[in-house]
């Protein structure tokens, strides 16, 4: 099979040739600077660090590198707002076009100004998004998708940049939205609307460039804490789960694409709420966050219904074990998640400033050495 023909069957929950490979590309699925100049260093690759997510440091990662590691994959983002001209500062801190002023914190930047913290309900209502609808966003989308499409074999994936939860704590700070999460619900939903709003906009106008010609979806939120549901169940049903399905309502009119959530944490007790919403595809299983290390239960559970993407242990043996250990997990990993297909090989979340190029390197080997079916149990 080619990559295209391989991922599309995956993602049917059938098995093709081999477990098909992500990596390197969007904004939770790739690298940390350091991390990728140490390993291009180890590979001899020569290349240019081009930084592409300024909040994690992410490099983009030349085609040699997605090559030699057999990545099935090829991403079509969205343009930057060409209204709007982003400044880096010296020191790396920057201030994003939604008004989120981002300050450098050794390998990463964080959060330290949120524009909408101190609004109220009508202040909220009354207050301008960037506008999801500016055409710079989407220019010569469509010919760049039909280009990799008719010459290229890759499976072709969109991501989007935005997300219900996430986008809304960043505007309103994340301590303060959790706090009015049980003290003015009325707020959060209001503000909630307005996120989904955006969304709902800029996929349209994205979809409707791309969506003949992608495999899947792909957005983020994240559900889980490292010990278990980053907030009451019954809110995030409350709140969240019904516009959810409004949001996969308007991708599913655009495009017939699989859609994927990546949600960092412990995710079990939500993985049939994201079921019922319409998520095909679940990134990335984090392995080191409570009840998500058993890969044999949670295919048992719900191998029939969605499509996993990693579990690989990204807060522990990755950066941190042998060579010989990080074989041994993908080993583990394609055991129980693979048969029966529905499983697609990353290397968790993204790749941190402290992994070393040697587990980077024997990950992807080991995949494409053991990754052929019918795998071997």
């Amino acid at each position: 099979m080619n990559s295209r023909e391989r991922f599309k069957k995956t993602i049917l929950i059938k098995e093709p040739d081999k477990v098909p490979i992500d990596f390197g590309q969007d904004h939770h699925n790739s690298i940390h600077e350091k991390a990728y100049i140490n390993l291009i260093n180890y590979l001899g690759i020569k290349d240019d660090i081009r930084i592409y997510d300024y909040t994690q440091r992410l490099a983009k990662v030349k085609d040699e590198v997605l090559k030699r590691f057999q990545v099935d994959t090829r991403y079509i983002f969205a343009n930057p707002n060409e209204k709007f001209k982003l400044k880096i500062e010296e020191d790396g801190s920057y201030t994003d076009e939604f008004g989120v002023k981002r300050k450098r914190c050794s390998y990463y930047c964080e959060n330290v100004y949120s524009p909408m913290a101190e609004f109220s309900k009508s202040e909220i209502i009354k207050w301008k998004l960037p506008d999801p609808n500016e055409p710079s966003r989407f220019k010569c989308l469509k010919e760049k998708a039909k280009l990799l499409y008719d010459n290229t074999d890759y499976a072709l994936i969109a991501g989007d940049p935005g997300s219900l939860f996430y986008l809304a704590t960043e505007l309103r700070g994340y301590q303060k939205f959790m706090e009015e999460l049980a003290m003015d619900q009325n707020l959060i939903e209001v503000l909630i609307e307005k996120v989904l709003d955006w969304n709902i906009s800029f996929m349209t106008n994205y979809l409707k460039e791309i969506g003949d010609y992608i495999e899947m979806v792909w957005f983020g939120d994240d559900w889980g804490t490292q010990l278990g549901p980053i907030m009451s169940p019954s809110i995030f049903r409350k709140i969240f789960k019904s516009r959810y399905i409004e949001l996969v309502n308007i991708i599913k009119k655009f495009t017939k694409a699989k859609l994927c959530l990546h949600s960092c944490g412990s995710v079990l007790w939500a993985i049939q709420d994201f079921i019922d919403i319409g998520i095909e595809v679940l990134h990335p299983l984090q392995s080191d966050a409570k009840s998500m290390n058993n890969p044999e239960l949670i295919k048992k559970m719900f191998g029939k219904k969605i499509t996993f993407y990693s579990n690989m242990p990204n807060q522990t043996v990755i950066p941190y074990g042998s060579p010989s250990e990080v074989r041994n997990e993908v080993i583990k990993r394609l055991k129980y998640l693979a048969p029966g297909g529905g499983y697609i090989f990353s290397m968790g979340h993204n790749l941190q400033a402290d992994v070393p190029p040697e587990n980077i390197v024997v990950a992807f080997d080991t995949l494409n050495e053991f990754g052929y079916y019918p795998i071997e149990n």
